[in-house]
């Protein structure tokens, strides 16, 4: 299974069941045909994090119950597992980085963001939903920081990818952050950010940091 080669990540830790043991719908979306590619190099993209309604039937407003509490039933309810997953069937921001990925592959077509890169969110636990506000920094503890740092570099060592870039400018600073403080070291291992691209006004922004600047890092870092 695809949950077994990331069980030992964080085992012993916080989590200490091991967190994608603990998680195992949170697991990174990676396709069988990752880094096989001859024209490529093995790309990563990470989002922020998923978001709960507060009808959900989940501990996930308590950062303790999530990541420790013996009560696993209430972590994701059935009806979230699909919202979740990271392989997201039916999520219109990929378009905008299928169209980029497509736009700099010189003639080699992509259905689909998942022909050429693999997905994953930053954060495990679901964000909380306020006025409309779906950003995790709200609801951000150290805890969640600590887990999240934990599992990425663990994916990192596990998958090695060549390039990674966050669709999150607040993930990656925390990514950032925790790398930092950690010391850990990512070699040649490119990481970078753009703006999510769900946002008209943020993808196509005047300071060029959507849509132009992850073109250019796939020109730089993906393209063989």
């Amino acid at each position: 299974m695809a949950t077994d080669k990331y069980s030992n990540i964080g085992k012993g830790g916080i989590v200490k069941e091991g967190i994608f043991v603990r998680f195992p719908n949170l697991i990174p979306a990676c396709p069988e045909n990752w880094g096989n590619s001859n024209l490529h190099h093995k790309l990563m993209i990470v989002g922020e994090s998923n978001y709960f309604d507060d009808t959900a039937d989940s501990a996930f407003k308590d950062p303790e119950a999530w990541y420790t509490g013996e009560d696993t039933r209430h972590l994701i309810p059935e009806d979230y597992k699909v919202r979740v997953s990271n392989w997201k069937a039916e999520y219109r921001p990929f378009n905008n980085l299928c169209k980029s990925m497509n736009q700099v592959s010189e003639g080699f077509h992509y259905d689909t963001v998942y022909d050429g890169a693999m997905f994953y969110n930053y954060f495990l636990r679901p964000a909380t939903v306020r006025k409309g506000n779906k950003s995790f920094k709200k609801d951000c503890t150290q805890m969640d920081r600590e887990v999240a740092g934990i599992a990425l570099c663990g994916i990192i060592e596990i998958d090695k990818p060549e390039i990674v870039i966050f669709v999150s400018k607040y993930a990656y600073s925390e990514f950032q952050k925790y790398i930092d403080s950690k010391k850990y070291p990512i070699g040649e291992l490119k990481i970078d950010f753009v703006y999510h691209p769900s946002r008209h006004f943020s993808w196509n922004h005047r300071n060029g940091n959507g849509k132009q600047k992850f073109e250019r890092l796939l020109k730089e870092y993906w393209i063989k």
